[in-house]
């Protein structure tokens, strides 16, 4: 039990002391690479005409995520066979953090572990058109850079002035700005947790069932492990395509 503890305040203490990937050690920090010439904030746009998108029917009520195969593959792919393997399926939320995330997918009810196709961690899959925004799917496997089949359903905490300031502050080596005034606005403009960026792989975003997302954010949880006082369950995931209006 000692060692569940430990991943779980690790992880809560990354999000909620407002440690992004500029702000702490990852193995690789992909900001210094991104282009944010070409930078298109797709969580923002509707889905595509066939794109992937899930159904999670929950204890709590139904949302419904867009999936991003094209800038997650490898790990869109394994959640896409752990979805059809029925993997997923009555797997509780093992961890809550007040409003700003909660956590499923572990292959045990503790969450200490988790499942890939060929049994090794996937590496993260960045990308500049993708930021937690609330509702973002992301990724997790307990070791920073790697991810499984357990993952994130964001929620969101202020974007405070002094955060604003701070990423407008943020210079690279040759003192150029680091994060472009559009994403910035972005952040200020929709829900997010900001501080989360390029920390784990997002491959999906909510798109419909928020007051759901924003009912199991805001359930009661043991203070020492975050799990929820009364149990929420992933009943099951359905995968199917966007239809359109």
């Amino acid at each position: 039990m000692k060692k569940i503890f430990i991943v779980i305040l690790t992880l809560s203490a990354v999000l909620i002391t407002a440690s992004g990937c500029f702000m702490f050690d990852q193995p690789y920090n992909p900001l210094l690479e991104y282009d944010f010439g070409e930078m298109r904030l797709i969580q923002l746009e509707p889905p595509a005409e066939g794109q992937p998108i899930v159904t999670v029917h929950t204890t709590e009520g139904t949302f419904t995520a867009m999936l991003f195969p094209e800038y997650a593959p490898k790990t869109v792919e394994n959640f896409i066979e752990r979805v059809n393997d029925g993997f997923y399926d009555e797997k509780p939320v093992f961890a809550i953090s007040d409003g700003e995330f909660f956590l499923t997918g572990a292959l045990n009810d503790e969450g200490t572990q988790g499942v890939t196709m060929d049994g090794r961690l996937i590496p993260n899959e960045y990308s500049v058109d993708l930021w937690p925004f609330k509702g973002s799917l992301m990724s997790f496997s307990g070791r920073p850079g790697y991810g499984d089949s357990r993952f994130f359903a964001l929620g969101s905490k202020p974007f405070t002035d002094e955060l604003s300031e701070e990423l407008d502050a943020a210079v690279k080596q040759d003192g150029t700005r680091l994060f472009p005034k559009e994403l910035i606005e972005a952040f200020s403009q929709n829900e997010n947790l900001a501080e989360a960026m390029c920390g784990y792989t997002i491959f999906g975003q909510v798109i419909d069932g928020f007051d759901v997302l924003d009912i199991i954010l805001s359930a009661e949880t043991d203070s020492r492990t975050f799990r929820p006082l009364e149990d929420i369950i992933i009943e099951k995931i359905e995968l199917s395509e966007y239809k359109g209006e």
